[in-house]
């Protein structure tokens, strides 16, 4: 067994788009502006915001993060779901099958993401970001699963952790909202990643 301090990643909810979905919410052709680098190499939070319409509720300015994706997606928390009135899976994409129906609307129109692989909403599956290299120091390969223990007055454990490797990562933990409540933890704190 092998433990690693890694960085906490709280994310918020947010919108990842493809290029179709960009020219119609924001007009053809239209390019998103780079508000903030995120931590990961070649992410960033955009200026644009959309608005996002569930059964029950909507939810203002929510931000589109960069870079492009192949299918839209709309990242949620359990609890912001149960607001929209939305009874959303965890899932790892927009591509995932188990992505729900979801409407978004822009300054220039609005797009229906019909889910089911096709772009959607979801809860994301808590999951570990990496290198090749870090990977294969920990004998680790993408879609693998790890433990990683919170420690402090909120201590847990959380199991079932995603391995998610790319050649740009960094090792870094995604949590949700209702995550880091729970936990107490911030952007930036360590964490212990416990590898069997």
């Amino acid at each position: 067994m092998k433990e690693i301090k890694i960085p906490v990643g709280v994310s918020g909810r947010h919108v990842h788009l493809c290029r179709a979905d960009i020219d119609v919410l924001f007009g053809q052709g239209y390019e998103l502006k780079v508000l903030k680098d995120l931590y990961q190499p070649g992410y960033f939070a955009a200026h644009e915001r959309l608005l996002v319409v569930g059964r029950k509720r909507c939810l203002e300015e929510v931000r589109v993060l960069g870079p492009l994706r192949p299918k839209s997606q709309v990242e949620l928390s359990q609890t912001e779901a149960i607001f929209l009135g939305l009874d959303l899976e965890l899932a790892e994409s927009g591509a995932d099958p188990l992505s729900k129906p979801i409407l978004l609307v822009g300054p220039k129109g609005q797009v229906q993401l019909p889910g089911s692989g096709g772009g959607g909403a979801y809860i994301a599956r808590r999951h570990v970001h990496m290198n090749q290299s870090q990977a294969d120091d920990l004998g680790l390969k993408e879609g693998d699963r790890v433990d990683v223990r919170v420690d402090g007055p909120r201590a847990l454990t959380l199991h079932g952790v995603v391995v998610r490797i790319r050649p740009e990562w960094r090792y870094e933990i995604h949590l949700d909202t209702d995550e880091s409540n729970a936990s107490g933890v911030r952007n930036g704190d360590m964490v212990t990643m416990i590898v069997p």
